[in-house]
């Protein structure tokens, strides 16, 4: 570690301290998380850890996020989970975050045996999905704690959109007067909170004054610290010792002036340290030092935080896709989690061939499963994967090796150094994490665009025809038929109960109505597509579940404690609901997710261990195919080591078909899991294998359309129904060699 290294870590560890456990009475709670920054999709892992400090009595244990909740739109109100610590027990809990905002007082409410205890701060509370992200998400790159972060930042040309310490290199170009999108601003959500900021110079030079360069009225609070080329502090200097001046012609803003005796060696480093000033207050647009040899400007910069994640309100445009923001890792990767949902809102993980030696095998586990599920893995230091991750293909690139597994890809580069790999690959990484962080933006934003995706029922419109006749007829029998009928009977006293029956008798009839011509049972579609690979017994599955209930449904939705659901809403303020969700026994929406007659969708993906499988056989010269996926298949291809297709159709489950040759299909412009899923997309239409699926095959692969689909849980559980329930799949199968039976090979 290099001089400079040692310092900054010694400024962090100073500036935060690391969390200490909170005492609620035997009871000790500590919460962490892997990260500090913005997310934009997946799952926000909080990881929580409780100990039981007594030598006798059990304690039940329910964590709560937010404690407060300040619902406001489609949102979480509250997630949580209760945990039995036995006598001197100790357990690491994970409070997983849907991709919805959770805006709160950003506090874990602990209760211990049903009485409320007190709050514990959430880490990295409010930065996942918050209302501001929709429409505006950045690509997110996960770096291990043990890389060259500044030379993994330059490969993906990360945190260099607005308000980021970026913005802050070079001469000043913001064009106007408060949050620029050209200054550096802090995370404005972070109150009560030291900001800082830290300024490289190309060029270590001695100092005499200091120039900051505002968009905000300066503060006086802080102070600037000056460090040498031998790595020590040589000067303090208080920010109210500045004198401060209008930019006048040289652009808007302020100039704050710093003079002072000129420093005793070279000056190559500045920590501007703004104490606990509101975020809001700060505004910088560049720093310049001076000296007898001359003046620069900073060339690198770094930041306690930045307020990208809201520059889509200040700043519309300026975030996207196309920008990329870096996550530095705050614990090694021994310690990183066992569940692949906390890698799930990543676009990139980037490690080294030291790191995965030291990994247990659930970490490792973890990563392979967020690596099948669409994620991309940067790996320096080796190029050949762990034995568990079973790569399908593999492409050469100049400096590495380019790897698919499941829907995601893998980088491994032999160099353990970034500054070092050729144009085209870190061109390529670059667009692998863009190409990631694209694909949540293309999915619909609210229930219409997914209803037309994949539609839950047929028809799902108000029926006005019928509720317009009735209440005609309410309104002439209450009016006009009941005062002529009362007046002729000299009863027009009766007015007094015959209006309240009248209206409850339409009030049922409005109901009946309603009730026979939808039921109360509710509608289900599922759909998916399944990457299996037979020799490790592992399927990936991306795809949707939608459903449409007459009667908002008592229990909520299950889904598998490691099902990533993404909820296909609408992000922002206004309109929307408070939804809850417990994770006790297993992933359960709780409240808020389904109303009444208003379709509900959700994009899936889920990554586990599974035993379905084809097994091809040659019995007597005839090949012959054993249907071991869990539901009978419509249309089966498959292809030999050779690439000669052969096809099947309708095969029950359990049951053995004969194979026959297929003709040649055109080839597609992506063969593999990619090019299918790219055309039949999360909705998994099968539409684009009509004319065969030979062309998206590889050697030794095949192809299932399924009549059903094992591989997703029907959330509804036992409120659903068999003939209401419309369930198809699609597999992208991966044979094993060893298991064909001597048919394909």
């Amino acid at each position: 570690m290099d001089v400079r290294c040692f310092f900054f870590s010694l400024f962090l560890l100073l500036c935060f301290p690391a969390r200490a456990a909170e005492e609620f009475g035997d009871i000790s709670v500590s919460a962490a998380a892997m990260f500090t920054g913005n997310t934009f999709h997946g799952y926000g892992e909080m990881r929580v850890t409780l100990e039981n400090h007594s030598h006798s009595k059990a304690h039940v244990v329910t964590l709560a996020f937010p404690n407060n909740a300040y619902n406001n739109g489609n949102s979480l109100g509250r997630l949580a989970r209760s945990v039995e610590l036995g006598p001197e027990a100790r357990e690491v809990v994970s409070l997983f975050q849907p991709p919805l905002p959770a805006n709160g007082d950003g506090n874990i409410r602990v209760e211990v045996d049903g009485r409320h205890e007190g709050e514990v701060r959430a880490p990295n509370p409010n930065n996942h999905c918050n209302f501001n992200s929709r429409g505006g998400a950045a690509a997110t790159v996960f770096i291990s704690r043990s890389l060259d972060f500044d030379a993994v930042e330059r490969v993906f040309q990360a945190n260099r959109s607005a308000f980021t310490a970026a913005m802050v290199v070079g001469p000043p170009d913001a064009k106007g007067y408060g949050m620029q999108a050209n200054a550096w601003v802090p995370d404005v959500r972070r109150y009560g909170l030291t900001n800082w900021l830290e300024l490289d110079y190309a060029t270590p030079q001695i100092v005499d004054k200091i120039s900051i360069y505002n968009t905000q009225s300066p503060t006086s609070s802080g102070f600037i610290t000056l460090v040498g080329t031998s790595g020590t502090n040589i000067v303090k200097v208080p920010m109210s010792s500045r004198r401060t001046g209008s930019r006048g012609s040289g652009g808007p803003g302020w100039t704050t002036e710093l003079s002072f005796l000129a420093t005793s060696e070279p000056v190559k480093t500045l920590h501007l340290n703004f104490e606990k000033t509101p975020p809001s207050s700060v505004a910088i647009d560049a720093v310049e030092i001076s000296g007898p040899s001359g003046s620069q400007w900073a060339s690198d910069a770094r930041a306690s935080s930045d307020n990208s994640a809201s520059a889509r309100s200040y700043a519309p445009g300026r975030v996207n896709a196309d920008s990329i923001e870096s996550l530095r890792a705050e614990s090694p990767v021994s310690e990183w989690s066992e569940n692949w949902l906390a890698y799930s809102p990543f676009d990139a993980v980037v490690l080294n061939a030291a790191e995965m030696g030291s990994m247990s095998p659930a970490v490792l586990a973890a990563i392979g499963d967020y690596l099948s599920a669409g994620g991309n893995v940067v790996l320096s230091g080796k190029t050949d994967l762990p034995a568990v991750w079973h790569p399908a293909q593999k492409k050469n690139l100049r400096d590495g090796v380019e790897y698919n597994v499941g829907f995601g890809r893998c980088f491994a580069f032999s160099s353990e150094n970034p500054a070092v790999l050729d144009s085209k690959s870190v061109q390529t990484l670059r667009d692998a994490v863009r190409e990631a962080a694209r694909y949540w933006q293309t999915l619909p934003a609210d229930s219409g665009a997914a209803n037309a995706a994949m539609p839950v029922v047929e028809n799902i419109k108000i029926p006005t025809r019928g509720i317009v006749v009735i209440m005609l007829a309410f309104i002439i029998i209450i009016g006009p038929v009941n005062i002529i009928y009362l007046n002729r009977r000299k009863r027009r006293t009766w007015m007094l109960w015959t209006i309240p029956a009248i209206s409850f008798a339409t009030t049922l009839l409005v109901f009946a109505y309603s009730l026979l011509r939808e039921g109360i049972t509710p509608d289900t579609r599922i759909a998916g597509l399944t990457v299996i690979d037979q020799a490790s017994h592992h399927a990936t599955t991306i795809g949707a579940t939608a459903f449409y209930c007459p009667l908002t449904p008592s229990g909520g939705l299950h889904f598998d404690y490691e099902t990533e659901a993404t909820s296909l809403v609408s992000h922002g303020y206004g309109s929307g609901t408070s939804r809850e969700v417990d994770w006790t026994q297993s992933q359960h929406f709780s409240r808020g997710w389904v109303s009444a007659r208003v379709p509900v969708h959700f994009h899936l993906r889920k990554s586990e261990t599974r035993r379905e499988r084809i097994q091809v056989v040659n019995e007597n010269g005839k090949l012959q195919v054993v249907n071991g996926l869990g539901a009978p298949i419509k249309s089966l291809w498959v292809a030999d080591a050779d690439m000669n297709v052969y096809a099947a159709t309708s095969v029950a489950a359990g049951q053995k078909a004969g194979l026959i040759p297929s003709p040649q299909s055109q080839p597609a412009e992506r063969s593999g899991v990619n090019g299918l899923w790219h055309e039949i997309t999360y909705v998994a239409r099968p539409d684009p294998l009509d004319g065969g699926a030979g062309k998206f095959l590889t050697p030794n692969s095949y192809i299932a359309v399924l009549d059903g689909n094992p591989f997703i849980e029907n959330a509804l559980g036992s409120a659903s129904s068999p003939k209401r329930t419309k369930s198809s799949a699609i597999v992208f199968g991966i044979l094993d060699s060893a298991e064909t039976g001597g048919g394909v090979k």
